[in-house]
């Protein structure tokens, strides 16, 4: 079987990695994130703002992710041909190099924001720490080490994963900013990609509610083993379907699964928390089951789920 090498450590790290003219020429030439009729209505409504910071700021923001964006969409046209695949490596580098600047910038003016420009400065917090996450998931886990030097399938299952992650990652942040100034703005026109986003509502629905009953049972039947599958899948949760839940919900999940996690360990009575993530799992499938993309397809909803559970739980007492 094949294999990549250099070794990424051979292979000079920094933007001189690749020659960075050809590659800005390549990515100037390939279709842009956004359309450039959407990228006219987001340009007005940035700058309808009447405060020059806000609309500096914000404006520098979505130019910076959209170039993220760009390079990721160079990266996906390359994995179309395996022999690209040393150069994808090195163009994700690139936007983790990139990617880092753009969490510096953030959180330096998110520091600056006044106190009226509360909600941006929210905003700008859940970005930075979204892809903060990602970039430490993908670059201080699946990325480490000599990468190159792994199998060709291997390779390209990692970059294929790392590219998907981000690009959700940052699609979601340019809804976000941009809904704020333009609430009628749907989201899933910003980017021609409703097909996936359905799949990926409803597998998120599908682990939401598997990750409900699992809680529930665990609440109804406590067991050693309901109590370490409910760990296994809390985790599962977190390192894939979380992904794609706004990321504002992100923080929220975690808290709860690491109290929770600890207080299983530490033999404490998980009641109170397995109640309060059973009533947040809840809304976070509330919320989903709500997304223009699931207009039309059969979800049921928290009140069908409840009444089913309470059905199975009948039955089992039976």
């Amino acid at each position: 079987m094949s294999t990549l090498v250099p070794s990424l450590d051979e292979i000079g790290l920094q933007p001189l990695f690749l020659d960075l003219q050809i590659e800005t020429n390549q990515v100037d030439e390939s279709p842009r994130a956004l359309s450039a009729d959407l990228q006219i209505r987001v340009d007005a409504a940035i700058k309808g703002s009447a405060d020059a910071a806000v609309r500096e700021t914000t404006g520098s923001t979505l130019e910076q992710i959209i170039r993220l964006l760009d390079w990721l969409r160079l990266i996906d046209s390359n994995l179309r041909r395996l022999d690209t695949l040393r150069e994808s490596l090195s163009l994700l580098e690139l936007v983790h190099l990139e990617a880092r600047s753009l969490v510096e910038y953030i959180q330096v003016q998110a520091i600056e924001m006044t106190s009226s420009d509360e909600v941006l400065r929210e905003v700008l917090d859940g970005i930075a720490y979204s892809i903060t996450h990602d970039l430490r998931r993908i670059f201080e886990g699946e990325l480490m080490g000599p990468i190159a030097e792994q199998s060709t399938p291997v390779v390209y299952g990692k970059i294929v994963h790392a590219q998907g992650l981000l690009n959700n990652c940052l699609q979601q942040s340019i809804i976000t900013l941009v809904q704020l100034f333009d609430p009628a703005l749907d989201g899933s026109k910003l980017f021609n990609d409703s097909e996936e986003r359905l799949e990926q509502s409803l597998l998120l629905c599908g682990d939401l509610l598997a990750l409900i009953r699992s809680v529930r049972g665990v609440q109804c039947r406590p067991s050693q083993d309901a109590i370490n599958a409910l760990l296994g899948q809390i985790v599962r949760f977190r390192d894939g379907s979380m992904q794609y839940l706004m990321y504002r919900d992100w923080k929220g999940y975690e808290k709860l699964a690491e109290e929770i996690t600890e207080s299983i360990e530490h033999d404490s009575d998980p009641e109170p928390l397995l109640k309060q993530f059973h009533c947040f799992l809840e809304t976070l499938f509330a919320h989903v089951r709500m997304r223009a993309v699931l207009t039309n397809m059969a979800v049921p909803s928290t009140t069908e789920i409840r009444e089913e559970i309470a059905t199975d739980e009948r039955a089992i007492a039976a």
